[in-house]
């Protein structure tokens, strides 16, 4: 943790002269500060900055592992700010997340509301083709469009498993949809492990 009180507003804090200069670094943060969508409350557009600013008073130190990963290069990209509509959020992201990936850097997005998830697993999907996704959510978000679009925040995991039919797994699911329900018969690749059944519970987590 950092002495002082002026840190650079980056992911780590870190020093932007050593390990998150924008040439060198491995890895590329970018915040998407977006709630377009949002059906409930608001507050998820400033998560993504809000993540960034409490990250500058961490460890850089990974105790697990054993490891300084900011010293692989941690740069922290501009604010990915939101669009008139969220086709065009959506579309915008998409292209941008494809440029950041031709760079073959590790790229980790901060959202944001759920949806803004989509275009990037699309992106990611395209470059490493054998990619799964976790979803840890209370809702499955498996609806085909909600209030009249299929880029909101309910819709982001139909996206990636009736769309692009990505391997997933659901974990902490306690509520869907009757609609979401019926389409969990159909040939989906996606498991669900219900909140109610692994509350307390760790065995799940080997089950296939």
């Amino acid at each position: 943790m950092s002495q002082s009180s002026e840190l650079p507003m980056n992911f780590g804090g870190i020093d932007e002269s050593q390990y998150s200069d924008i040439d060198t670094a491995k890895i590329l943060i970018l915040p998407v500060s977006y709630e377009g969508t949002v059906s409930y409350g608001t507050g998820t557009g400033a998560g993504a900055m809000a993540i960034v600013d409490a990250s500058r008073n961490m460890e850089l130190y990974e105790e697990e592992t054993d490891a300084e990963v900011y010293k692989l290069g941690i740069h922290t990209l501009p604010e990915f700010t939101p669009r008139e509509t969220p086709k065009q959020m959506m579309e915008e992201l998409y292209g941008y997340s494809k440029k950041l990936l031709e760079l073959d850097r590790f790229v980790c997005m901060i959202g944001g509301e759920h949806s803004v998830s989509a275009p990037i697993i699309q992106a990611h999907h395209e470059k490493f083709k054998d990619l799964s996704v976790l979803q840890i959510d209370a809702h499955a978000d498996l609806r085909d469009e909600y209030d009249g679009t299929p880029h909101s925040h309910a819709s982001i995991m139909a996206r990636v498993v009736k769309d692009l039919r990505i391997p997933s797994v659901q974990v902490g699911i306690r509520s869907i949809s009757g609609d979401e329900a019926r389409s969990l018969k159909g040939d989906l690749p996606t498991a669900i492990y219900w909140a109610r059944d692994i509350v307390g519970r760790t065995d799940w987590i080997d089950k296939p």
